[in-house]
């Protein structure tokens, strides 16, 4: 039970501050003068290269669909986005990226990007415990209905929280068959099946905050 108000507070507090950093950084950092959701949107399609359709990215990246279509616009009259035919359904179409929106997303989501320094200074138990409070609170996001569409560890049905006997690596993928630890837990992975069992996700919500083996 949570009995401290005032540490969520600061919590609520740091995050967005956080929150504010990330969206300043987006403007300065790319030298294109990108709005933080056309930022987004080219990350989330350089990671999905089969494309994406825009109610998806818009799901993924909790914005509104009339949001994200001026952002789309954006992008695509500056010739780094491009549309094409649904194959599943030839009324809709999906978002893709020109080779000159995939150089600059490459740029945009590389690893000295974003607040890449400053999550490279956290020692190694700061980081492993930063990626297990990040699961919870996107796992959180999504039951309330302010997020969806990130592939997390946890909203996976091949993910098994603290099954694996081992402390080192504690978690076990279904997916490739093998143990890992806090280190290797992912906020987006491209092989993530949603979890479509209520039940099944609760208990490894609930398993993976208690840390029960």
């Amino acid at each position: 039970m949570n009995t401290d108000p005032a540490k969520r507070l600061q919590l609520k507090s740091g995050l967005e501050k956080i929150a504010d950093l990330v969206r300043a950084q987006s403007w300065r950092e790319d030298g294109a003068g990108l709005p933080p959701t056309q930022r987004a949107l080219l990350i989330s399609l350089a990671r999905s290269p089969q494309g994406l359709r825009a109610g998806e990215v818009a799901a993924s990246l909790g914005v509104s669909a009339a949001s994200l279509s001026d952002s789309v616009r954006g992008v695509e009259a500056r010739g780094w986005l491009q549309r094409a035919p649904d194959p599943a359904d030839a009324r809709a179409s999906r978002l893709t990226l020109t080779a000159e929106g995939a150089a600059l997303a490459a740029k945009l989501d590389g690893p000295e990007s974003g607040l890449a320094q400053l999550v490279a200074t956290l020692p190694d138990a700061d980081a492993d415990a930063l990626l297990r409070a990040m699961q919870l609170l996107i796992r959180e996001a999504q039951a309330r209905g302010l997020l969806s569409g990130l592939r997390t560890c946890l909203g996976c049905e091949f993910f098994q929280p603290f099954a694996s006997g081992d402390p080192a690596t504690p978690h076990f993928c279904a997916f490739v068959g093998a143990p890992f630890g806090d280190a290797a837990l992912r906020t987006d992975c491209a092989e993530q099946q949603p979890q479509r069992d209520a039940d099944a996700l609760a208990a490894a919500v609930l398993r993976f905050r208690d840390g029960a083996a």
